[in-house]
């Protein structure tokens, strides 16, 4: 059935699919797709992103550009041949070497029938060509002129058109160009002295910056290492548990050890008694247990909402731009001749005060945040070494006293 033109619809299909693909569909109703609703992208904290800056957590699925790269971050320094259009770095000829290279046709030239270089001046064919003009340049040129001297009566160069040597001495300034030069001078100061104003701030500036960002790292690691307090603090309280249930087994094993014919009998009248109290036994250790797990729950919940608190703070000193007040009258006390440059210099200088004044802010906010951490990480490590102590001598207890069953 081929030969007379039918085809198979799966044949058909393909040619159309491959024929849409290569020159797009038709259909004037294109109707774009639905949009993912599972797709929103993941909120974080200013505590999260604090920690994965630092590098103390991983940054969650799609959100890799929170982990911060130093070493791509920082261009390469010194004078290595790595920028466009360099010839080799530092030192180096910017205009080749002496030698040229060589060209393609060979060392002569073009059929071997000239020099490589048309410029060479030993080349014959060049020096016939211009007969000699290098020759009668050198001939031509004049001897240097003679010196001048206050003694002798010549002239300048010898041409005798009346102008005096002392003509060419220094001249004495007088007092109203004397205060001119000076005035002059303390300009040049003042501009130089403000200019060394605005490098020491922007240095000042660059300073804080650096130092903002380590505290915050600083900060940021010593929350994860109250997260990992907190949970050594959990597992204490789990051997603590375990250490009891241990305790129990080795009471029984060391009844059950005894001799067969040791004949153990309980009074049966105080069955009912002896039962209430290990009920209640069991009671009161449920509910310690209970309670120290809440209490450690506790604590590492405050712990998270202190560190969250301090860095929304700092998130809120950082967003609030700082703003400076131009005070026309006591800058004109500093000023000459107040231009343009000069009063941008004096608005760099105040901007970058007011931006180093919130800058050391946030770094005493920094400092008293940090304080307060370690202080309670202290007191939580006081008490988790008296967990650790009462595990460890249970521990030996139970040791002991399965060394004693035989």
């Amino acid at each position: 059935m081929k030969k007379f033109g039918f085809k198979k619809s799966g044949d058909g299909d393909d040619h159309d699919s491959n024929r849409r693909a290569l020159f797009g569909s038709r259909s004037k109703n294109k109707t774009p797709p639905a949009a993912n609703p599972y797709a929103a992208p993941i909120h974080t904290d200013p505590y999260a992103r604090a920690k994965i800056s630092a590098g103390v957590a991983p940054p969650p699925p799609g959100m890799e550009h929170l982990a911060r790269s130093p070493q791509a971050a920082n261009p390469p320094a010194g004078y290595a041949p790595n920028n466009f259009g360099n010839q080799g770095g530092y030192g180096s000829n910017r205009f080749g070497s002496g030698s040229g290279p060589g060209t393609r046709y060979g060392a002569g030239g073009y059929g071997g029938l000239g020099s490589a270089d048309p410029n060479d001046p030993a080349d014959s064919n060049r020096d016939a060509l211009f007969g000699g003009a290098r020759e009668r340049v050198q001939q031509q040129q004049p001897g240097a002129p003679p010196p001048y001297s206050e003694q002798s009566g010549t002239n300048a160069g010898g041409a005798g058109d009346g102008y005096n040597t002392a003509l060419y001495q220094e001249r004495q300034l007088t007092a109203e160009e004397e205060e001119e030069e000076e005035i002059k001078a303390i300009k040049q100061d003042l501009k130089f002295i403000k200019q060394g104003d605005v490098s020491s701030t922007r240095n000042a500036l660059r300073a804080a910056a650096q130092a903002e960002e380590v505290s915050r790292n600083t900060l940021a690691r010593l929350g994860a290492q109250g997260e990992r307090i907190h949970d050594t603090e959990k597992s204490l309280d789990a051997a603590a548990i375990e250490t009891r249930i241990a305790e129990e087994k080795a009471r029984e094993l060391r009844t059950l050890n005894k001799s067969m014919f040791a004949v153990h009998v309980s009074n049966p009248f105080t069955s009912a008694q002896r039962r209430r109290e290990r009920d209640l036994n069991i009671l009161n250790t449920n509910r310690e247990d209970r309670e120290n797990r809440e209490n450690t729950r506790l604590e590492a919940f405050m712990a998270n909402q202190r560190m969250d608190r301090n860095f929304r703070d700092i998130e809120k000193q950082s967003g609030a731009t700082g703003t400076y007040k131009k005070n026309l009258l006591e800058r004109k006390k500093y000023q000459f001749e107040a231009d343009s440059e000069d009063d941008a210099m004096e608005d760099e200088i105040e901007q970058n005060l007011t931006l180093l004044s919130g800058a050391a802010g946030r770094l005493n906010g920094l400092a008293r945040a940090t304080n307060r951490e370690l202080d309670e990480q202290n007191r939580h490590l006081e008490r988790i070494m008296g967990k650790s102590d009462m595990v460890d001598d249970r521990i030996a207890l139970n040791r002991a006293r399965l060394d004693r069953i035989h």
